[in-house]
């Protein structure tokens, strides 16, 4: 099969050498800046190439310019029109007047060495035209089929479990110093403490990976925590609080009674 891309970044590059790995040929590559550069780190492909001969365009752009390039690509019927993004759905590439389709790696990639290598773990979500499935399931990871219509939804979720997981680290570290430890030492001790929750997620799952106070129903302690606490950090508690009782009331390890107390905690404000 023959593969173009419009835009080449990180991930196109990665996806790219993906698809040649499983016999794929790249045709062409078309990006404002780094077309050349695209095409002598894949080893294929025509900088500026036509798309006339490609079976697959794959449109490899930051999400915001989706929608304007594809109104600038028009493409055949039986070509299959595909981007990365995992925020927007297949239907923003219609203008191009081919099938369409939306492929979203989940995985951030850096260097390419490595996502080149973390292809064959990597889970990738796919909706629109079924001719999808076969271009992931070629790069060798996991491939599942996501709603075109709740595709943010998906999005939102990738972010609170990837990005937002970096903002709590943020200010439990400013906590950790507040408490007098030093930086390096708490950025190290909660690395490994968050990656232990994330082994037991993965060996015991959900609701039973969750420790802690609030899931012990350990109402004393969970408001010393809230009367330490001040401000912003002070309310991020609460509403981590108030979405954690639930679980731990699913979890079975608190009374109904501790549940409720909790989230009285939890729904306060003074």
């Amino acid at each position: 099969m023959k593969i173009s891309f419009v835009g080449c970044g990180a991930a196109g590059r990665a996806l790219g050498r993906g698809w040649i790995g499983a016999g794929h040929t790249i045709a062409s590559v078309h990006a404002r800046r780094s077309a050349a550069e695209a095409v002598a780190v894949l080893g294929q492909g025509d900088a500026g190439g036509p798309f006339t001969d490609s079976d697959v365009v794959v449109f490899a752009t930051p999400d915001d310019v989706i929608a304007g390039v594809a109104q600038r690509v028009p493409l055949r019927a039986d070509q299959l029109a595909v981007h990365l993004s995992g925020a927007h759905a297949s239907t923003i590439l219609a203008p191009t007047g081919a099938r369409t389709a939306s492929l979203h790696p989940l995985r951030a990639f850096a260097d390419l060495e490595s996502a080149v290598l973390a292809l064959k773990s990597t889970y990738f979500f796919v909706e629109g035209d079924a001719g999808v499935d076969g271009l992931a399931r070629d790069l060798g990871g996991h491939v599942a089929r996501v709603n075109t219509e709740h595709k943010v939804l998906y999005h939102a979720a990738a972010a609170i479990a990837s990005n937002y997981t970096v903002t709590l680290l943020h200010i439990a570290r400013d906590l950790f110093t507040q408490a007098g430890v030093d930086q390096d030492v708490a950025h190290g001790a909660l690395v490994e403490l968050v990656r232990g929750s994330i082994d037991n997620v993965g060996a015991v799952g959900l609701p039973a990976a969750l420790t802690g106070p609030a899931a012990r129903g350990d109402v004393a302690l969970v408001a010393r925590h809230l009367a330490a606490l001040k401000g912003p950090q002070r309310e991020l508690y609460r509403q981590l609080l108030a979405a954690t009782v639930p679980i731990a009331r699913n979890k079975g390890a608190v009374t109904s009674a501790q549940a409720d107390a909790l989230e009285r905690l939890g729904d306060a404000r003074e």
